[in-house]
């Protein structure tokens, strides 16, 4: 019977990526190739399954942007905790191999490794991961507090001491839960993963405006390291043809021509009506 940290954790994993077996290794300047265009791979360890996952579906499904792939790892049905996510990593470290769903992953074919967590209740953990964290470590951890909910709301607004407010006297663990609530408040329609990664550029803007650390090197209330992520993402992109910036060009003119669209109909259909 395997120990408790040696149990093998059920993962929830989307990617279309499928690495070559010549590909045995990354050299600096080497770029991997569908034999279309070139591509970086990044490997996302997540705490939470659902809003990272969201943010990051347009990469994962590869449907616009190419250059960048993900490989996204949670625990299916409650995400993981930051001692899983290390135990995780290490994992992968230890082997160099990742294999999901038929498919093999090598850690020297990846770009880069991410581990997003919230601070929500496991401060004590985060802050001893840090202290035993080493210059060989590669892995990049990304902490949001309380919650990667408040890296959403960077990508929308940007006046945290007056619409997060009520979240401050508010215990650790209950945090998260009033953030997700507050969402619906400031902005129509809530905090939307997926159109915020149209809104990187703003959300690294507002995030970096409001960032800090305390003496553990924690992100503090309302601060989120999500900012250092999303600009490795934007730049990987844009690396490859403005990939990025093209991308959020083409959403601006598909809106811009949807809300023509409504107005016109809108228009035709009061010329059209019948006078009372």
């Amino acid at each position: 019977m395997p120990k408790p940290h040696e149990e093998k954790l059920p993962i929830v994993v989307d990617t279309d990526v499928t690495l070559s077996s010549a590909v045995t290794g990354r050299l600096k300047g080497y770029e991997k190739t569908d034999g279309v265009m070139s591509y970086s791979i990044v490997c996302v360890i997540s705490g939470g399954e659902k809003r990272e996952r969201d943010f990051l579906l347009t990469l994962i499904r590869q449907q616009d942007l190419h250059s960048l792939r993900v490989a996204f790892i949670s625990k299916e049905g409650q995400g993981l905790h930051p001692y899983q996510m290390q135990e995780k990593w290490e994992e992968i470290r230890r082997t160099k191999i990742v294999s999901i769903n038929d498919r093999t992953f090598h850690l020297d074919d990846m770009d880069k490794v991410f581990l997003l967590s919230d601070v929500d209740e496991f401060y004590e953990q985060l802050v001893k991961i840090h202290e035993g964290h080493s210059e060989e470590d590669s892995g990049q951890w990304i902490i949001s507090n309380p919650c990667f909910e408040v890296w959403l709301y960077y990508c929308f607004c940007n006046k945290p001491e007056e619409d997060l407010i009520s979240i401050e006297s508010l215990a650790p663990q209950q945090r998260s839960q009033e953030m997700k609530q507050l969402g619906h408040t400031v902005i129509a329609g809530g905090l939307n993963s997926i159109k915020a990664f149209e809104h990187m550029q703003e959300g690294i803007a507002h995030s970096v405006s409001h960032y800090a650390e305390d003496d553990n090197a924690i992100p503090v209330l309302f601060a989120t390291q999500m900012h250092q992520m999303a600009q490795f993402l934007i730049d990987t992109m844009n690396h490859h043809r403005g990939e990025y910036d093209e991308f959020v060009r083409r959403k601006q003119e598909q809106r811009q021509e949807w809300r023509r669209m409504m107005m016109k109909s809108g228009l035709d259909s009061m010329l059209t009506s019948p006078e009372t």
